[in-house]
């Protein structure tokens, strides 16, 4: 067992305080540790969990500083005490690197061995005359004394007196004499860009100010962006000194916007400087273009075809613009497109093989010229489905419960080998009867008991395609 003992500091001025920190090895929890330091009281102290006991002393002289625990022994450290502080004064000005013109504040902190005081009266002595300040909450005394000539100016603080009880330090004519170096005004400047480089009337535009001081970026400034008597909005300077504002509202021809700060927290004077640029809008670009799309991907013969023809002005849709979609199978088509700016028909009559759709606009409102614009798209059919459910014969079971009324196996032929088949009772969306998996052949079969009710529906049978689903019906009859 073994006790260890550190001393913080372990040189101190007279009147100061140190601790003593005694740890024990292995840990003991709890122990009572006895600390002995010159002619001051004993101290006892419980050790934490970790086997940590701490103390604290008013430094006196130069000596040991003894820890003894009953479990794990003794340790010692020596203190070195020097000669006392007594009095000291600081005076630190605020911003620390002041320019010409901006106020400054200068704080003057009294301690007694290291000590703050409270209650000091201080008189200042500067360039711009007398001030008096008094130092409290440990935090001194602060004294604005306003904007400080440029170059080196002396300023020299005296403790003249002491609101309260004074200190035990003879502090009263103490003084000190520093300076504060004034530099030459810092120049604030805004730079102002805009994106894109030729915008177009309602196109949004971004404006970008960025705000510096003496070059470097300033953060934290609040812009205003205006272009005349239009606000176009305000933004917040980032780390790089940037404040961004994005708009739709410039019109046709050159626009001088101007951006110009309104609040900052720099060491600038940054507040109404301002800075412009000319952001030139032409007109719009009238683009009309026609799309046509069809769906399902791969359709079938006889299968339905969903075309979309989608007119757009500058890439907004087109409304009422007349459309007209021709194609092979007598497929011949005239709409208007609605508020997404489309026109839709469904056509079964595409024949097999690889179809040219052709989508043209007839007329069309609005700065677009539509007019004759034309687009075709393929559309390739393949052959037609031979998915077929089989008619299919019931056996009476025995006894025949009505859950359990009959018994058959459900065949379909024609389906795509390995695709699932469904078998529905009364209609595709009925309830689901089995479902089987087509073979290399594509036939598909599964066995089921039928009610009483199931005899007479029928059933259904589908399997998914691209695009949707091929369903087949067929009939039940009695075995013979």
């Amino acid at each position: 067992m073994a006790l260890a003992l550190v001393l913080n500091p372990a040189t101190v001025a007279a009147g100061q305080t140190f601790t003593a920190t005694a740890t024990s090895t292995p840990i003991v929890a709890g122990e009572a540790v006895l600390f002995q330091y010159d002619a001051q009281p004993n101290q006892t102290v419980n050790a934490d969990v970790n086997g940590v006991a701490v103390a604290t002393f008013t430094a006196t002289t130069t000596g040991p500083v003894v820890a003894t625990g009953p479990t794990s022994g003794t340790g010692v450290a020596t203190v070195t005490v020097t000669a006392a502080q007594g009095c000291v004064i600081t005076v630190t000005p605020s911003p620390a690197n002041p320019t010409a013109g901006q106020p400054v504040t200068l704080t003057t902190h009294v301690t007694c061995n290291g000590a703050e005081v409270d209650g000091a009266v201080v008189a200042l002595t500067t360039p711009n005359g007398p001030f008096i300040g008094i130092t409290a909450g440990g935090l001194g005394a602060s004294v604005n004394v306003g904007a400080l000539p440029l170059g080196i100016s002396p300023i020299t603080a005296t403790v003249v007196a002491f609101t309260g009880l004074p200190p035990t330090c003879l502090c009263i004519g103490n003084t000190i004499t520093t300076t504060v170096t004034v530099g030459p005004a810092a120049t604030c400047a805004v730079a102002v860009t805009s994106a894109p480089a030729n915008p177009t009337v309602g196109q949004s535009v971004t404006v970008t100010a960025t705000v510096t001081c003496n070059g470097t970026p300033v953060q934290g400034a609040q812009v205003l962006f205006n272009s005349g008597a239009t606000i176009l909005g305000t933004g917040m300077t980032n780390a790089a000194g940037q404040a961004t504002a994005s708009t739709t509202a410039l019109p046709l021809g050159a626009n001088i916007v101007t951006a110009t700060v309104i609040a900052e927290g720099t060491t600038c004077a940054c507040i109404s400087v301002a800075g412009t640029t000319t952001v030139t809008v032409g007109p719009v670009a009238s683009t009309c273009q026609v799309a046509l799309t069809s769906t399902p991907a791969s359709p079938t013969v006889g299968q339905p075809v969903t075309l979309t023809a989608t007119v757009t002005c500058n890439g907004a849709a087109v409304v009422g613009a007349s459309v007209a979609i021709t194609g092979p199978g007598g497929l011949s088509f005239s709409g208007t497109t609605n508020a997404a700016g489309q026109a839709t028909t469904t056509t079964s009559s595409l024949p097999a093989g690889v179809n040219t759709i052709t989508a043209t606009v007839n007329a069309a409102g609005g700065t677009c010229t539509c007019t004759n614009v034309v687009t075709t798209t393929t559309v390739t059919v393949g052959a037609a489905q031979t998915f077929k459910a089989q008619p299919a014969c019931y056996t009476l079971n025995f006894p025949p419960l009505p859950w359990s009324f009959a018994h058959t196996t459900l065949t379909v032929t024609g389906a795509t080998p390995g695709a699932v088949v469904t078998f529905h009772s009364d209609g595709a969306g009925g309830p689901v009867l089995c479902t089987a998996v087509a073979d290399a052949n594509g036939n598909a079969s599964c066995p089921v008991n039928l009610t009483v009710f199931q005899l007479a529906a029928g059933y259904t049978a589908t399997t998914p395609v691209p695009g949707g689903f091929l369903t087949s019906s067929s009939t039940l009859f009695p075995c013979i």
